[in-house]
């Protein structure tokens, strides 16, 4: 960090941040380039004043912010909404775009899934290092100017040599009287304020079922946060620098001792007082099947039921001593946690089972500064879901149910569920994610 104006300024430039994405120049109303990628390279510079324990924010959450940005736009062709001189047509499962200086009757036809239509004029470095900027400005402007950040910078490379940045300005979080020269956390995309008022930054993420789908990926995004981050789960997670801890879940003997171990591993990012870091427990492992009523088989739905119910309970008993004031406990459902469908008995049962233990939990916690929530996802596109639907045609069906036509991501759902554990206001809800699922 290098001195500037009485501040400090943090450079972040990691080989991991940047995107692949394919696009054309537009030089006049007769002159384009002919189509073709770039990856590009991004950096920041973070500029502010450090606190009293010497630091701007954490280096983490700026590199989190970053890399989100970026993967928005990462394997995609770029197409500017505001050249004048496009024409883009978008229908169903397709973009059409037509450049004026093109011979008549040319036409550039792209996959719907394929394209981002950003709003510039021009796919240039200059551009899209502008539409960083904003973008980040946009989602993560109070957050950053509640760790100290007075203005930022992002640059954009295309290649050695070639490169744009576009500054802001942040404007100072507004204080009470007496307060002059404090600044608190605005957002709570990177600080959970518990009760008391005290924002904390999420220091231990444990996920159960954290080595495929939407585990997976709620697991990279607390990693991306700069949490240290346990799976709980039969198989490792693939992931670099995650924890995991083998288990099957159904065995509810073996968690006491589990939660020993883990106990045992995660003291030392949580002191379990109250300035300790929060505490973010994810219960997403779950086992589906399908039966019915003509059909129960006890020793599947016993075994579904420890697996949804009774160790989210044990595993919640087990860390409670760990969870300081900000700490939150997320419940993974389903759509099928509040209605039933023929064929899916004990899968629904057990999240209708596990809805009851969050909203429990929830009385159960009052006042102590943790909060619950459940994210019930759509049909999201998990191994699970291609394992017991492989059919094409079925999840054609499934996909076109919803308002958008397509199944949920997991990542999407990852995204959800770490802004629950940093949303106390959500204590007690039950959140539905599932692009506006058409019911019947």
């Amino acid at each position: 960090m290098g001195s500037l104006s009485g501040g400090v300024r943090i450079n972040i430039d990691k080989e991991a941040i940047k995107f692949s994405a394919g696009h054309f120049t537009i030089f006049s109303a007769q002159s384009r380039e002919r189509l073709h990628g770039h990856n590009f390279a991004v950096s920041a510079s973070f500029v502010g004043t450090p606190n009293e324990d010497g630091m701007m924010g954490d280096y983490g959450v700026m590199k989190s912010i970053l890399r989100e940005v970026t993967t928005a736009l990462d394997e995609y062709m770029l197409i500017p909404r505001n050249s004048p001189y496009l024409t883009i047509e978008e229908t169903p499962g397709e973009v059409m775009v037509i450049f004026a200086g093109d011979p008549p009757g040319t036409r550039m036809v792209f996959p719907e899934g394929d394209v981002k239509i950003l709003d510039v004029a021009n796919i240039t470095v200059e551009e899209l290092s502008r539409h960083l900027n904003e973008t980040v400005n946009a989602k993560y402007g109070p957050t950053l100017s509640g760790m100290g950040v007075c203005s930022y910078e992002i640059s954009v490379s295309s290649g050695p040599g070639q490169s744009a940045a576009t500054q802001t300005t942040l404007t100072t979080a507004s204080t009470e009287e007496g307060d002059e020269g404090k600044r608190e956390p605005q957002g709570t995309d990177v600080f959970v304020r518990g009760a008391g008022g005290e924002a904390k930054a999420v220091s231990v993420a444990v996920v159960t079922g954290g080595s495929s789908g939407i585990g997976l990926e709620t697991a990279r995004r607390f990693k991306d946060m700069g949490a240290k981050v346990f799976n709980i789960s039969r198989s490792p997670c693939p992931l670099d620098d995650v924890t995991s801890l083998p288990c099957d879940l159904s065995d509810f003997k073996s968690i006491p001792s589990l939660a020993e171990e883990l106990r045992s591993l995660i003291s030392e990012h949580v002191s379990g007082s109250e300035g300790g870091g929060a505490l973010s427990l994810i219960h997403n492992a779950a086992l589906y099947f399908s039966d019915n009523a003509g059909d129960v088989d006890p020793e599947m739905m016993d075994r579904a039921l420890r697996v949804q119910t009774v160790a989210p309970a044990l595993l919640n008993r087990e860390l409670r001593p760990l969870m300081t004031k900000g700490s939150s406990i997320i419940f993974v459902g389903s759509t099928l946690s509040e209605k039933a469908v023929s064929g899916a008995l004990t899968y629904s049962t057990s999240k209708h089972a596990l809805a009851g233990l969050m909203r429990a939990t929830t009385q159960d916690l009052f006042g102590s500064g943790i909060h619950c929530v459940m994210v019930c996802p759509g049909f999201t596109d998990t191994p699970m879901l291609r394992k017991h639907l492989s059919d094409p045609e079925v999840l054609s069906a499934i996909a076109s149910n919803n308002s958008f036509q397509r199944l949920v991501e997991p990542s999407e759902i990852a995204s959800v569920i770490t802004d629950a554990s940093l949303s106390p206001v959500l204590n007690g809800a039950i959140v539905h994610a599932n692009l506006g699922q058409k019911e019947t």
